[in-house]
């Protein structure tokens, strides 16, 4: 069960810099993240067809991640990673890993906006990581219309982290945020899940370490 009283970033973003003091790198924490994410996904038995949904920074990159151990377990995963900006370096690293292995990633850049709805149709369930809970302030017209896209599909969603668009700390929506059926969650459930519109976007939670449990790092030395 999780406990209904989340975390705020600044706590969150602690146990993050514990984990990497302990000598934890991010593409390690990335891959211990990914892992947990996809046996979560498995459990869920959403079908077999998944469509990944990844943004430039972190959360982008544990979607990538997870769309490999997806892909190495016979689910059939198609990527989608949202060019409205150039990616971020892990997550650049996991697109590249991708498109190593021969996987095709659509870059989806911002006018060809109206093929998504067509691209998403295809799946069984639908694994975003657009934004995480380092998102600052209202999401863009472009987000916004992924995001749109994404909450119209009918399609079962499952947010990496955080539903993208909400904000962690309030659990208000930034001019538009998904809506998810299940957000696996790392370390700690959020603080803004429990708040103001949080419980009508999180959907069911799943909590899971990243390699390390919060209670080991909240442990004194």
């Amino acid at each position: 069960m999780t406990s209904r009283k989340g975390l705020p970033v600044d706590k969150i973003r602690e146990l993050e810099a514990k984990a990497k003091e302990i000598g934890l790198s991010e593409s390690l924490l990335i891959e211990n993240a990914s892992s947990n994410l996809f046996e979560i996904i498995q459990k869920l038995n959403l079908g077999t067809k998944a469509m990944v949904v990844a943004g430039r920074g972190n959360n982008g990159a544990d979607v990538l991640s997870c769309a490999r151990k997806l892909l190495s377990r016979g689910f059939e995963v198609k990527v989608i990673v949202l060019s409205e900006k150039p990616p971020g370096q892990e997550a650049l690293r996991q697109k590249n890993i991708l498109e190593k292995l021969g996987i095709l990633i659509y870059d989806l850049k911002v006018g060809a906006i109206h093929e998504l709805p067509l691209l998403l149709e295809e799946s069984d369930f639908i694994l975003e990581g657009i934004f995480g809970i380092g998102i600052k302030g209202e999401v863009s017209f472009f987000h916004k219309e992924v995001i749109a896209a994404i909450n119209e599909s009918g399609k079962k969603i499952v947010s990496c982290d955080i539903p993208s668009g909400l904000s962690p700390d309030e659990g208000l929506v930034l001019g538009q945020a998904v809506e998810a059926d299940y957000t696996i969650t790392f370390l700690a459930a959020k603080k803004g899940f429990y708040l103001n519109q949080g419980p009508e976007y999180c959907g069911k939670i799943f909590v899971v370490d990243i390699g390390v449990s919060r209670q080991m790092l909240e442990e004194p030395v």
